[in-house]
């Protein structure tokens, strides 16, 4: 019996020791932000086309190390202490596929008043797993949005 309990021991201390290496060597996934948004142009978030344009803009950024599945972008831009809004209209808007590798994310913003302007922002990305929620990765960045 005592050699058995020491088998079963040693195997779970092998298994432990060659996973470990391999846990470690996986990198965590980061991401990065783009220094400058897109230039200014017009959004309009109708249905049919016809309501009010404002001034929008893109940010961009990409995910390195990014494991694969899905995921749920939440991104915001903030500009003279005030928030905006998404400037997007389609089904799946901030949604991730990831396979592994390096993924590219953006997101277009859009504020009605004051409108936003060329000049300093702060751009937020967050990746969730789109099944449980949990916080991938996430990071903040002052941004400029050029003339």
């Amino acid at each position: 019996m005592r050699r058995i309990s020491l088998a079963v021991l040693t195997m779970a201390a092998l298994v432990l020791a060659v996973a470990s290496p391999a846990t470690a060597a996986t990198r965590n996934a980061s991401i990065r932000i783009d220094h400058r948004t897109s230039e200014i142009y017009l959004y309009d978030g109708s249905p049919d086309g016809t309501g009010p344009a404002f001034p929008a803009t893109i940010a961009r950024g990409e995910v390195r190390n990014c494991p694969a599945g899905v995921y749920f972008l939440s991104a915001s831009l903030t500009q003279d202490g005030l928030p905006t809004y998404w400037a997007t209209g389609g089904l799946g808007a901030g949604e991730i596929v990831c396979d592994g590798g390096t993924a590219s994310i953006s997101m277009g913003f859009y504020r009605g008043g004051p409108v936003l302007h060329p000049g300093r922002a702060t751009v937020r990305f967050e990746l969730h797993d789109a099944y449980v929620g949990t916080t991938l990765t996430e990071t903040t960045r002052s941004v400029r949005i050029p003339r």
